[in-house]
């Protein structure tokens, strides 16, 4: 199914070309400025579908729509790095995320709640990069994005820093709980025959072929991109629709 993959990695390459014109709408400062100014912003709106969907089709909004996925994928397709494994790293972007999802709280509470709703917050011209400042922002953005991967390797950002990733962690957690029919990957396990194509043509660096024989395909790291699936030589891995 290189076809799905060439879909996948289309939409990625629009958003990434795209990103100077909508970063206001994905902006994570933004969100907690506007919550301040009792506003809410589109960002606001994104970031809570990006969440919400999570119950439905698990992480794969990180593979199909993140702009932050988009400008790691590049780097990997151009030069791939193997991920580095570092345990200390992990909690990162769990702190990070709970310090981000309380500014926004504490800034709409302290203003004493929202108020209006104004989709082009700070984008009243519908283009966010417009301005020597803003391009310095958005480079800024790129860099702090980037600089994990080409140190750490593949999806660097995503796996130790990316508090936003945590969102969809946590609602995937919810659904798994409650056992909720979503959407997930799933294995044959008696077809495998342990080329490891899967564990060197996934993203996230997973150990996909583990899991493979486990009989489990259930990972919080894993964006369901579906790369496993499509490369898999044997049609082991597929996606499916279940409970978990």
């Amino acid at each position: 199914m290189a076809v799905r993959q060439n879909i996948r990695l289309a939409i990625l390459f629009l958003i990434l070309l795209t990103f100077p014109i909508t970063l206001n709408y994905f902006s994570v400062y933004l969100i907690i400025e506007s919550a301040g100014q009792r506003i809410i912003a589109f960002t606001f709106i994104f970031w809570s579908l990006f969440t919400v969907t999570a119950l439905l089709f698990g992480r794969a909004a990180c593979s199909y729509v993140c702009p932050l996925g988009a400008i790691q994928e590049v780097k990997d397709r151009m030069a791939g790095k193997k991920l580095a494994k570092i345990k200390y790293l992990k909690w990162i972007k769990y702190v990070m995320a709970v310090l981000w999802v309380g500014a926004i709280a504490a800034a709409a509470i302290s203003a004493g709640g929202y108020q209006t709703v104004n989709l082009l917050y700070k984008t009243e011209s519908g283009v966010s990069v417009d301005s020597v400042q803003s391009w310095l922002t958005y480079f800024s953005i790129v860099l702090v994005v980037l600089l994990p991967v080409f140190f750490i390797g593949k999806r660097g950002f995503c796996h130790y820093f990316c508090p936003w990733g945590v969102l969809n962690i946590s609602a995937t957690k919810v659904k798994n709980f409650f056992k909720w029919p979503s959407l997930r990957m799933k294995a044959a396990s008696d077809r495998c025959k342990q080329c490891h194509t899967c564990d060197r043509n996934c993203p996230m660096s997973l150990e996909v072929s583990k899991a493979v024989l486990a009989g489990n395909m259930n990972n919080t790291e894993c964006i369901l991109c579906g790369t496993c699936a499509d490369g898999c030589p044997n049609g082991t891995i597929a996606y499916s629709w279940r409970r978990a």
